[in-house]
């Protein structure tokens, strides 16, 4: 599987070598048509922030947990005042975990339609809206564990190349270099159906009118 990004060009077979191009001091795939990677370095610089605001309040709930058993030899007020503050630490601690979780799935989520894009972009380099329909397809594969951004074709595993053959077949039509009309697909241009749209109604349409538009030869008007 080709990764987006790597440390090291040495780590990578000679053969791809080429397709990587040196950025802040590592090695980022670079093919013809595939869209600059959003940056996501605002939400990673807040997701560090966020991490060190958890583990601070951690420590804090820490030290109040110690502190509990002193604090319940001192007078009832004392032990009143010391439950309320122990019940606000663990009340702020569940928000700071739970914000830490939202912001987490959000990269999680940028990562996976960037790794689709791509996908998207290197079987169709010649049309942008192929490209596009492509891509939400590539996405239905697509999950990412935590690490990184992985591919699941019925149930297993797959590489970009392995995904990429299994677009092709499936959707050969919007391939770059095929003139198959593959999966029995319906025209949607019957009953005088407009071949024409404006860029705001396509990107409203699901994937599977998107593919079946573009088959029938509609023309987006940006």
């Amino acid at each position: 599987m080709l990764k987006y990004q790597v440390e090291s060009i040495e780590e990578l077979d000679e053969t791809v070598q080429s397709l990587y191009t040196e950025k802040d001091g590592a090695y980022v795939l670079t093919v013809d048509g595939l869209p600059q990677p959003e940056d996501t370095s605002g939400l990673k610089n807040k997701l560090n922030e966020l991490m060190t605001e958890a583990k601070e309040a951690k420590r804090k709930a820490r030290e109040l947990e110690e502190s509990k058993t002193q604090q319940e030899e001192e007078s009832a007020k004392e032990k009143g005042e010391f439950k309320t503050l122990w019940e606000q630490a663990q009340q702020r601690l569940s928000e700071k975990d739970e914000e830490l979780k939202q912001f987490s799935e959000k990269i999680q989520q940028k990562d996976v339609n960037i790794a689709a894009r791509g996908v998207g972009s290197m079987l169709a380099k010649s049309d942008a809206k192929r490209a596009e329909v492509l891509s939400d397809y590539a996405a239905k594969y697509a999950r990412h564990n935590g690490e990184e951004v992985e591919f699941i074709v019925n149930g297993a595993q797959v590489d970009t190349n392995a995904l990429m053959a299994h677009l092709t077949k499936e959707y050969p039509f919007l391939v770059d270099g095929s003139n198959a009309t593959g999966g029995g697909a319906q025209s949607s241009s019957g009953g005088g159906a407009s071949k024409n749209v404006n860029r705001t109604e396509f990107d409203n349409m699901s994937p599977d009118k998107k593919m079946a538009f573009l088959k029938d030869g509609g023309i987006v008007e940006d």
